[in-house]
């Protein structure tokens, strides 16, 4: 039996996928996230880079970046101001 094209194109996928992640670029359904407290933002660039802005220098990246405080990234920590929300939610007290 030879090689199962589908399964190439699956492996070089999840590849790119992995490759994706590790140099911080949006990948296919993560949500941009906005601290509700500070506005500070996830912004994607036109080549899915994603940086993280203050509302008012749209266009220069802080360098922060938000962290997940769980396993399935229900729950985010704001790097600037420490509010912890749910990305469609208000701050959680």
């Amino acid at each position: 039996m030879g090689n199962d094209p589908r399964r190439d194109l699956a492996r070089q996928v999840e590849e790119l996928r992995r490759q994706a992640e590790e140099v911080g670029a949006m990948v296919a359904g993560h949500r941009l996230l906005e601290c509700p407290s500070c506005g500070l933002a996830e912004d994607a660039l036109a080549d899915l880079t994603v940086r993280v802005v203050l509302p008012e220098r749209p266009d220069e990246d802080t360098g922060l970046r938000f962290s997940a405080l769980d396993d399935d990234e229900a729950t985010w920590s704001c790097p600037q101001c420490g509010t912890v929300f749910a990305p469609t939610d208000e701050p959680i007290s």
